[in-house]
């Protein structure tokens, strides 16, 4: 049987020029679109402040990627997944095999008697009797 090449990296987005695709080339153009529109609208150093963080959120959009995935796409599935329903189900696993209870021993209590005492070996108590004439 014949085997014909598989077509790889099928997923790229194509490229307007050098490294700019269509879609960051259109998240750029947006962002200079929202600065110029706010260059007439606001005072200079509003403008500054809100067009620096246009233009950072526009090339952060365009250019981030993480794990493969762009960002823009990672905002979205977050946003999905805070505003969805979520429905939380336990459901108890049965196992394999039964389980028996173990039976223990039961654990005396200890008298509140004398601690416990060394023993004293015979000799020593033989000496101790010699010593002191009980014999």
């Amino acid at each position: 049987m014949e085997q014909y090449p598989i077509p790889q990296f099928i997923e790229q987005e194509a490229k307007i020029a050098f490294f700019i695709s269509f879609r960051q080339f259109f998240y750029l153009v947006g962002a200079g679109a929202a600065c110029f529109v706010l260059y007439y609208i606001l005072p200079f150093f509003l403008f500054v402040i809100f067009s620096m963080a246009i233009v950072g959120v526009a090339v952060v959009l365009a250019f981030v990627v993480v794990n493969g995935t762009p960002v823009i796409n990672i905002i979205l599935s977050s946003i999905g997944f805070a505003s969805g329903a979520k429905n939380y189900t336990w459901k108890k696993k049965e196992s394999l095999y039964p389980f028996h209870a173990v039976k223990r021993s039961e654990i005396k209590k200890i008298e509140a008697g004398p601690a416990l005492q060394a023993q004293q070996s015979r000799l020593r108590r033989i000496r101790t009797d010699v010593e002191l004439k009980t014999k």
